[in-house]
């Protein structure tokens, strides 16, 4: 069997030799599995004033029964000497200062829940980026939604404010998960809504489109080299060119939520299951698992993690490309050290 195009578990492999090949052949079967998951986009829902560890633990050990554990949530941040303003969508999430947070992580193991920091688009503040790294964030987290919404210009972060603020992700090396485009389409295999955010934009006069913030983005990727960007949702745009901008922008990443699901139902066409495997094989290093979940004192709906994770299980991807997917770039990304297992 070629095991380039159908590879096996390490253990598959060793076992021909070891103990002089006992056990060769049992267990021929056996195909790679990634050491374990760290899930890079997860959103905390749970409750403003109790601790963050309290409010996770349903969902952490649920979580665990997938294999994931690392989880990097996102808190939502706001600069203490200003009145927070309303954020559209990211207002169905708890708001936090830097002391409140500070208060909330008291008892969390960070190495298994490692946070990132969300700031609104209207607060770009180089020092707020220095005190959240001082606090222990490994990433950051923006989103177009309010700007959509809002009717604020696509080119926002452009801003010499902002761009400080990105000066200081780089030099504190917070790579940056960035929500930038939004498509229109109503996603029946996500039960997605149609014209999200773009509804509400449109009423307040919006004129722009997707292509008007991807290319905000991608000037920020090229004008901040040393800022790893990570394009959530893969940007919502097509494999082909996306391996473009991969190719062009070496700083850009993307994360597997929400477009790399395969119901439990379904399964891969063959020539989409080829198209796909090449570009995962190809871009392994710059592509990190995530699911795009809230995070609250609830149970974990667990068909999220089995739709993503079928998704790549059916790509037949190598075990090298498979712990990188699965913890081994993102762990790189926000500087931590991989978890023995």
């Amino acid at each position: 069997m070629d095991d380039t195009r159908y590879p096996l578990c390490p253990d598959t492999i060793e076992r021909e030799m070891l103990d002089g090949g006992f056990s060769a052949g049992w267990g021929f079967h056996f195909r790679p599995v990634p050491a374990y998951t760290f899930d890079c986009h997860v959103h905390y829902m749970g409750a403003s004033d109790k601790l963050i560890a309290d409010c996770a633990a349903t969902r952490l050990t649920d979580a665990g029964a997938f294999n994931v554990a690392r989880t990097l949530l996102i808190l939502q941040i706001y600069d203490e000497a200003l009145e927070h303003p309303a954020d559209g969508l990211m207002d169905i999430f708890p708001w936090f200062t830097l002391d409140e947070v500070k208060t909330r992580l008291q008892g969390m193991n960070t190495d298994v829940l490692p946070w990132s920091a969300y700031v609104s688009y209207r607060n770009p503040d180089a020092q707020l980026v220095h005190a959240i790294a001082d606090a222990g964030a490994v990433c950051m987290k923006l989103h177009n939604a309010a700007v959509i919404m809002d009717n604020a210009p696509h080119d926002v972060w452009l801003s010499p404010e902002w761009d400080k603020a990105f000066e200081v992700m780089a030099a504190r090396k917070l790579p940056v998960l960035f929500h930038v485009t939004q498509r229109l389409s109503a996603s029946v295999y996500t039960g997605a809504t149609r014209n999200a955010y773009w509804k509400v934009g449109w009423l307040n006069g919006v004129t722009y489109t997707n292509e008007d913030l991807l290319q905000t983005f991608l000037t920020l990727c090229k004008r901040h080299p040393d800022v790893q960007f990570i394009g959530a949702h893969q940007l919502h745009i097509g494999w082909e060119r996306l391996g473009v901008l991969l190719a062009e922008y070496p700083n850009l990443h993307i994360d597997t939520t929400v477009g790399c699901q395969l119901r439990m139902e379904d399964d891969f066409y063959p020539a989409d299951a080829e198209i796909l495997r090449n570009f995962f094989l190809k871009w392994q290093d710059r592509i990190l698992f995530g699911t795009d979940t809230f995070w609250d004192e609830s149970g974990l709906d667990s068909g999220v993690y089995q739709r993503h994770m079928r998704f790549l299980s059916k790509l037949d991807l190598t075990q090298e490309a498979l712990d990188k997917i699965y913890h081994g770039t993102l762990e790189k990304l926000c500087g931590l050290a991989p978890l023995e297992r």
